[in-house]
């Protein structure tokens, strides 16, 4: 099959009869967009951009909180043949200060011409166009209507599609540079039979964030290139009541759905008996489980709580990706209950081995597969020297075929480590085994102490599964205050009401009973503390350098109400001024 750019794919949509639905909060059908509407929606948005004063070729900044908007603006751009850099809208309009001091850096990073918003935010975001030099007008999507385009650009395979920027610290945002090659590579791969084998009778139903790569790559574009039907459910919408999302599924007979890890926890967790009354999930054939690390736990009891109203553990399909690879990496083949690979915690942190184990246990690590490579693309790992490593040995996780991005905007010098002798070098640490690929951590977020490694995903979820933490509200990290070793720090924050040092002293015994390390300091903070990405992933190395910094602030011998309402005031306005909430951050664990 001949590879499309993104504009002609859109037209090729038009002719299909696939469309976008977008739901209103209670999961009931709030409008409809058939792909020819779209097209029509694109070529008037497009000409509106032209109209305005906008170029082939410029970046515009996308920040859109409603999906209809976001994807007609989105499109818009594409068929103008500008590049759209989508951006996270602000959470609460009262943060607006911090917003924009995170939000800056990354239209600055972008170069981009324009900010296209809603009118609502326009206000707001005017003042990006004081701040960041390139940016000569803030639009809204509202008003931006103009000579609608005769023709949608005529862009070339290897030219810029979007740019998408990293999960991780924004004061220092990464912007992926991606090209029509590569999301036509990859959307192909993950449709295609060693993927989703996504026909037109399937339909998707999405609460992902379209600002992030999985929601809009996976659940918006790739549907679009295969003419199917998707309907987009709020992300707040989904946090707040998540058997709205299961409620969807079952409604309107869905059969692709993705989410993070932390989902299908909350739904075990939130999701009622009176809820599960009418639903029939068995139309739910591919469960996509990524974005965050899959917990083997969480998939065993998604499965066991709703097996009764359909759900089939076989429809899980865990899977492992990241933005510099467009999106997906490797996929498990469909209709296979997840494979999980028992190993020894010992050997694994002490050795980088991954030998298995069947005892079980505090001495045992459960790894889930996210599956092998599609066609065309390769997974290697790699040892300290760069050199391949043998089946289940621990390295960083190496990648290499056409979804590989061109490399970072402006960041010549981090391009060219990253893509060191012709692989992507991930972070990531994983091995092989049976050549399907596990993924243990980030090579950075290693703890080494006494020369054995412990990876912070096991010791946060170590401490998770005490009672009164809140779940996906922990982090563990080593740090080395003039020590010359690392000592192993978790931040966590409880769920109301909870005593801070009892808390800390069952979470120690819990972690040196399932991981056999003795953890320094347990800081208990409160709730909304801990930072996010865009995409919900832990921000550990932010809150580490808070912690070093002692802008993460620890109330030491509070005893009082008076000084503990002092405390929790002042460690407030230090975070309000730190980092600005998203969308995800405070709701994702909230109890």
């Amino acid at each position: 099959m001949a590879l499309l750019t993104l504009p002609e794919a859109v037209c090729a949509a038009a002719r299909t009869g696939g469309g976008y639905g977008y739901l209103a909060e209670d999961g009931r059908t709030a409008s409809r967009q058939s792909f020819a509407e779209l097209l029509d929606d694109a070529l008037s948005i497009g000409g509106g951009l032209h109209d305005a004063g906008l170029r082939p070729g410029e970046t515009i900044a996308v920040i859109v909180p409603e999906a209809r908007d976001f994807l007609t603006a989105f499109l818009g751009a594409a068929c103008a043949g500008l590049v759209p850099a989508p951006l996270y809208p602000p959470a609460r309009l009262d943060q607006f200060e911090a917003y924009l001091r995170q939000t800056a850096p990354a239209v600055r990073v972008s170069r981009a011409a324009a900010v296209v918003t809603t009118t609502g935010l326009r206000r707001i975001l005017g003042a990006l166009q004081a701040d960041v030099s390139t940016v000569r007008a803030v639009l809204a999507i509202e008003r931006l209507r103009g000579p609608r385009l005769q023709a949608v650009a005529p862009v070339k395979l290897d030219d810029p599609v979007f740019l998408q920027f990293t999960s991780g610290s924004t004061s220092d945002p990464k912007g992926v540079v991606l090209t029509h090659r590569n999301l036509a590579e990859n959307v192909t791969a993950i449709a295609g039979p060693h993927g989703l084998r996504l026909t037109d009778t399937d339909r998707g139903i999405s609460w992902l964030p379209l600002f992030h790569d999985m929601g809009l790559i996976g659940m918006a574009l790739t549907v679009l290139y295969r003419g199917c039907f998707t309907d987009f459910l709020s992300p707040l919408a989904f946090l707040k009541r998540p058997a709205t999302w299961l409620r969807v599924i079952s409604r309107t007979r869905a059969t692709i759905s993705f989410a993070p890890n932390f989902a299908y926890d909350l739904c075990v967790r939130r999701v009622q008996p009176r809820d599960m009354a009418d639903l029939d999930l068995s139309c739910w054939r591919v469960a996509g489980c990524g974005a965050e690390p899959v917990r083997a736990e969480t998939l065993a009891a998604f499965a066991k709580k709703f097996a009764d109203v359909g759900f089939r553990a076989e429809a899980f399909l865990p899977c492992y990706g990241m933005a510099e690879h467009t999106l997906a990496v490797t996929f498990p083949p469909l209709d296979r209950a997840p494979r999980v690979d028992a190993v020894n915690a010992e050997q694994l942190s002490s050795a980088r081995r991954a030998v298995p184990s069947s005892t079980g246990g505090a001495a045992c690590t459960e790894l889930v597969s996210c599956g092998r490579p599609f066609p065309g693309h390769d997974v290697r790992i790699a040892g300290p020297s760069g050199r391949s490593l043998a089946e289940r040995h621990v390295g960083q996780i190496l990648l290499r075929g056409p979804s590989v991005f061109r490399g970072y905007l402006g960041r010549e010098d981090l391009s060219r480590e990253t893509l060191a002798g012709g692989w992507l070098h991930s972070g990531d640490l994983g091995y092989l085994a049976d050549g399907e690929l596990y993924v243990c951590g980030r090579v950075k977020d290693t703890i080494i102490v006494n020369g054995r490694n412990y990876y912070p995903h096991d010791l946060e979820q170590a401490a998770s599964d005490v009672e009164g933490v809140r779940k996906g509200r922990v982090v563990a990290f080593g740090t080395q205050p003039g020590t010359g070793r690392d000592r192993i720090v978790i931040v966590l924050e409880p769920i109301h009401g909870q005593p801070a040092g009892d808390l800390a002293e069952r979470v120690r015994g819990r972690v040196v009973e399932a991981t056999g390390v003795l953890v320094d300091e347990v800081v208990v903070v409160p709730s909304g503390t801990i930072p996010k990405t865009t995409s919900g992933k832990l921000q550990r190395v932010r809150v580490r350098q808070w912690y070093e910094s002692g802008v993460l602030l620890r109330p030491r011998g509070v005893t009082s109400r008076v000084r503990l309402v002092g405390y929790l005031v002042r460690t407030q306005l230090v975070y309000a001024r730190a980092h600005a909430a998203d969308m995800l951050r405070g709701l994702a664990g909230r109890h």
